[in-house]
């Protein structure tokens, strides 16, 4: 019995590759030898292949079965030397399912995918935003980077990186040269509003610096605590700016001085309202910005901006070029809808 201990320890002490190569010697030995000293039990060598495995894996069918001392002896090979190594092998698979797992919780593999949204710092707001997108676009993917210790959101589409965000090491990680978009939220962990800023600062100029490096555009918002210090950001490409702190202030100002307005901002920033924002290039037939509102009106879409201007309609008969935006508010199958007839 030590002796099978002992013949148990080493081969759970072979790599995964030497077990591999053992289990495919034992299956080829057991099914080329069970062939020619029984040819007649085993008529062909898919027979003895199946023999072999259910032998390896299981107490056998008895299906089929040798009958010789020569091939009994084969059967006695495969119980003592084979089953161990099988074993071996179906323990090392499961060891590697489990330490995949623990990678992936721990945020040190590589994320592959592209097309994705890199979302960095978690906080209440990061978990937001993210059941938002998912809401929005189920099958999104979602890298997010952050130093905790084990992902603070369990999901399948969304891929815990775990890093200093300024580390081009850690961005590389996240395969963010690949990404849609790139959301760098305030450090909810800093009281002083200047530090947390600066922090976002740093890890603006790392994704700017690397982006630059390898000739990719990418599309970059941050949340700024305090107005005032969006102008150190100038240095920085930044695509869109999200106030932390005043949004909400000037929400309770504008739900005291007119009440009920808040559920309308609400609407437009939610999915779970019906309508949503969306974003559209104007179809060569619109002219104007007049042409497009009356054609776009009827059909239950509402105009609400023009590149960032909400006053348009003091502008109707300006002329739209094909590099403006149009933002409009729909329902997602009247949104459906006008893309089949090509209006994105």
């Amino acid at each position: 019995m030590h002796i099978f201990f002992r013949v148990w320890r080493g081969l759970s002490k072979l790599s995964f590759l030497n077990i591999v190569l053992a289990s495919l010697v034992i299956i080829l030995t057991g099914t080329l030898v069970g062939h020619w000293v029984e040819p007649e039990t085993f008529p062909s060598l898919f027979d003895s292949f199946w023999w072999t495995m259910t032998t390896l894996t299981t107490v056998g069918y008895g299906d089929f079965f040798p009958s010789s001392v020569a091939g009994r002896w084969l059967g006695i090979f495969l119980f003592l030397f084979g089953i161990g190594i099988i074993g071996a092998l179906i323990g090392k698979l499961v060891e590697v399912g489990a330490t995949f797992q623990r990678l992936k919780r721990e945020g040190k593999l590589m994320y592959r995918g592209e097309g994705h949204y890199v979302y960095i710092g978690w906080s209440p707001k990061t978990k937001k935003a993210i059941d938002e997108v998912l809401g929005y676009e189920p099958n999104a993917d979602i890298v997010l980077i952050d130093q905790l210790k084990e992902e603070p959101y369990d999901h399948d589409r969304v891929h815990y990186v775990h890093g200093d965000a300024s580390d081009e090491t850690v961005l590389l990680q996240a395969n963010i040269l690949r990404a849609r978009r790139v959301a760098i939220f305030a450090d909810a962990r800093i009281a002083e509003s200047l530090l947390a800023d600066g922090k976002s600062l740093l890890i603006a100029s790392a994704v700017e610096a690397l982006s630059q490096t390898q000739g990719v555009d990418l599309h970059t918002v941050v949340e700024v605590c305090e107005e005032r210090n969006i102008s150190k950001f100038k240095h920085v490409r930044i695509d869109d700016f999200i106030l932390a702190n005043d949004s909400v202030s000037l929400l309770m100002a504008k739900a005291t001085l007119q009440p009920g307005t808040t559920s309308i901002f609400r609407q437009l920033l939610s999915k779970q309202s019906g309508g949503n924002i969306q974003a559209l290039a104007p179809r060569p037939e619109w002219t104007t910005i007049r042409a497009a509102a009356e054609a776009l009106l009827g059909q239950g879409v509402t105009l609400m901006a023009v590149n960032d201007r909400l006053d348009y309609a003091t502008v109707l008969d300006t002329k739209l070029e094909a590099s403006d935006t149009l933002y409009v508010v729909c329902h997602d199958d009247t949104w459906e809808r006008l893309n089949k007839q090509g209006g994105v």
